[in-house]
């Protein structure tokens, strides 16, 4: 008996390929484009982002961040690059919103001096 998940199946195409496969699969399935997140490893992005095959209409940026073919781009976080349809708790933009808030410091303690010994404050 093995008690670790076994490995997911290896990708068989490029970050982009999958990530329009997945899309259309999905907007067969009825799942508007809106909805849908692409949460993606830092190194499938920069791979998107690089590919020459993949035209420069489908890759914006705008204030809300990457999108991928009308689909939003979540980067980083992740160990393999997944599609959320919209279907999980998964909240778009929650990570880097958490990551943003400032940290609060723990106050620091005052050092305390030791006072002398008594024998050395009679010599």
């Amino acid at each position: 008996m093995n008690a670790h998940a076994p490995k997911p199946a290896r990708r068989r195409g490029s970050a982009a390929e999958e990530a329009r496969l997945a899309i259309d699969q999905a907007e067969a399935d009825g799942v508007a484009r809106a909805d849908m997140t692409l949460r993606m490893t830092l190194r499938d992005v920069s791979e998107l982002k690089r590919d020459h095959k993949v035209p420069m209409a489908d890759i914006r940026y705008g204030p809300d961040g990457m999108t991928y073919l009308g689909v939003a781009v979540d980067q980083g976080g992740v160990t393999q690059s997944t599609l959320d349809r919209g279907d999980t708790g998964y909240v778009r933009g929650a990570a880097e919103a958490a990551a943003a808030q400032p940290k609060a410091k723990p106050a620091r303690k005052k050092a305390v001096r030791k006072a002398a010994p008594a024998e050395a404050a009679a010599d």
